[in-house]
């Protein structure tokens, strides 16, 4: 009997069980995290002031990272397997590990880390109950690879919603004000409006196909795409054209009186209601709204660290389903939604850039130009070359150790000064601690795009793959809309850097353990990415198999 169990659980385990085991560890050690919690928790009231191990908080973030580290390690034993023999497909084809699934799984895990780390020592995290938090951020990480993993809409709307609900937790666990913030309520209502908008755009492509796997909406798609080529074609005079004609009357007769966008129609109009709902479930809330000001808020009322999350680890699990879908159901009708998409992503470019003109709190600077930054990823899709899918990739990559650095040092800073949040604050920062005026100067320069930087060869690529596809007007306006996004990062780093020393805060910053490893990790690759970029576009081109 138990050389039966034994031999089923083998085969699970190197079938199903194999496609989905990276997920499973996250959710295995969220559990025990949240155990451990508890447990601690209760040891800690019947022997107060007698663990100083407990007090100190540090088992929870250490299960958590152990969960990223096994489900990293998974990852990388499946890449290799995948190398040898394929992609492996489970669950009846409606999850896929591939090289796609790999890169930017191995991004959410690193980003999930990073804020671990930043989480361990941060003072505008509640200190009651910390393993409630670190076991979200674990669901949050497996949702998300969930969602590249997913290749069925159904499975792909569950593991969205899984996201959403980790992500409004995350922003309405109260921190140290014991408050739930208005931000995360936003959140809630703006997500629940995102996937009113998915579904009604994934019932018309289950309509138009009759099924949900990605493969075969694609091909109902592209056979509409057909018949409107043909439409077009018995359009012309010629001998083509009358071909056309006569094929369209003996196969499909009520096409002859269409317009040739009309197969098109119904496929643009889910593409629309997908995007957008997409946009308003992951990449723009709960950050959109102003100030409250009747009810005095000056910041979002989330921690740093989740900021930091929500902005850029839910930012890059929105473009990475969204590049799967464009490039898989909606890939032969390119030649029709790039116009939606550069429409989209100028705008989001355009957005971005003006609100931080007159903005002086730092996290909203930051969180308004990640808009921005995400915007510029999806102009390659405009181009969808090899070289632009090498840029999107890239530019991900390194933006994420980037903006990481970012938050690390304004986190550091908050703590010195519970009233930090403005530019203001950051004055004198040369004075009180030049190694951490250094490294902000270095990051900012990255997000500005100055070479020799990371984010210089990311903007670079893609202004580069916009030209080689013709899109050289869309291309310029990479380059001219990069002088306002330089003017509100560089405004950064000129108060860091010369202004003059602040009268409310003058301690040194000082750096704990973790916040230097995170540092050391996001200076190496914001130089190294840029001074030998070659590692790191090699990474690059994996995720789409080059």
């Amino acid at each position: 009997m138990l050389n039966h169990i034994l031999s089923a659980f083998r085969t699970y385990m190197h079938g199903d069980g194999a496609v989905l085991l990276p997920e499973m560890q996250l959710f295995l050690f969220a559990i025990g995290t949240l155990a451990m919690d508890s447990w601690a928790a209760n040891t800690s009231s019947e022997k107060l002031g007698t663990n100083s191990v407990f007090q100190q908080n540090y088992w929870n973030p250490a299960i958590a990272l152990a969960g990223t580290a096994f489900s990293a390690l998974t990852l990388w034993m499946l890449r290799a397997r995948i190398m040898q023999s394929g992609d492996l497909a489970g669950f009846h084809l409606t999850l896929v590990v591939d090289s796609y699934f790999v890169f930017f799984s191995a991004l959410f895990l690193a980003a999930t880390a990073l804020v671990i780390l930043l989480s361990v020592n941060c003072s505008t995290i509640s200190p009651v109950r910390q393993g409630r938090y670190f076991a979200l951020l674990l669901f949050a990480c497996m949702s998300m690879m969930l969602m590249v993993s997913a290749v069925d809409l159904v499975v792909i709307f569950l593991a969205m919603q899984a996201a959403a609900i980790s992500a409004y937790f995350l922003a309405a666990r109260p921190g140290v004000s014991n408050r739930t913030p208005s931000a995360a309520v936003r959140f809630l209502f703006s997500s629940a409006l995102g996937s009113g908008l998915v579904v009604y755009g994934f019932s018309l492509l289950y309509g138009l196909s009759g099924d949900t796997n990605i493969s075969q909406v694609a091909r109902a798609l592209g056979g509409r795409h057909n018949v409107a080529k043909v439409i077009a074609l018995s359009r012309q005079s010629g001998q083509q054209g009358l071909q056309m004609f006569q094929l369209l009357q003996s196969r499909l007769p009520e096409a002859v009186h269409w317009h040739a966008f009309t197969p098109e129609a119904l496929p643009i109009a889910a593409f629309m209601l997908v995007s957008v709902g997409m946009i308003l479930k992951f990449a723009v809330p709960p950050f959109q709204t102003e100030f409250n000001h009747a009810n005095g808020e000056t910041d979002f009322g989330i921690p740093g660290p989740v900021i930091l999350y929500l902005s850029g680890a839910f930012g890059f699990a929105a473009v990475a389903l969204l590049l799967r879908l464009l490039f898989t159901i909606f890939a032969d009708s390119q030649n029709i939604w790039w116009y939606i998409v550069a429409g989209m992503a100028i705008a989001g470019i355009s957005y971005g850039v003006l609100a931080t003109l007159r903005q002086t709190n730092l996290e909203r600077i930051i969180v308004y130009l990640s808009i921005a930054q995400m915007s510029y990823v999806l102009l390659g899709v405009v181009a969808a070359n090899e070289g632009a899918a090498t840029a999107m990739t890239y530019y991900l990559l390194t933006y994420l150790f980037t903006v990481t650095g970012v938050f690390g040092i304004l986190i550091a800073v908050r703590d010195k000064n519970t009233s930090a949040g403005a530019l203001n604050d950051l004055s004198g920062l040369r004075q009180r601690s030049p190694v951490t005026a250094l490294l902000l100067v270095v990051f900012v320069l990255s997000l500005t795009g100055v070479p020799p930087t990371a984010g210089f060869f990311g903007r670079y690529f893609i202004f580069h793959s916009l030209l080689e596809t013709g899109h050289r007007y869309i291309a310029w306006f990479v380059v001219v809309s990069s002088l306002p996004l330089a003017y509100s990062y560089l405004r950064i780093a000129v108060y860091a850097w010369r202004g003059n020393k602040s009268e409310t805060e003058s301690a040194a910053v000082a750096f704990g353990v973790f916040e230097a490893i995170v540092l050391g990790i996001c200076v190496f690759v914001s130089l190294a990415a840029g001074l030998y970029s070659e590692p790191f576009t090699r990474m690059a081109r994996y995720a789409f198999g080059q």
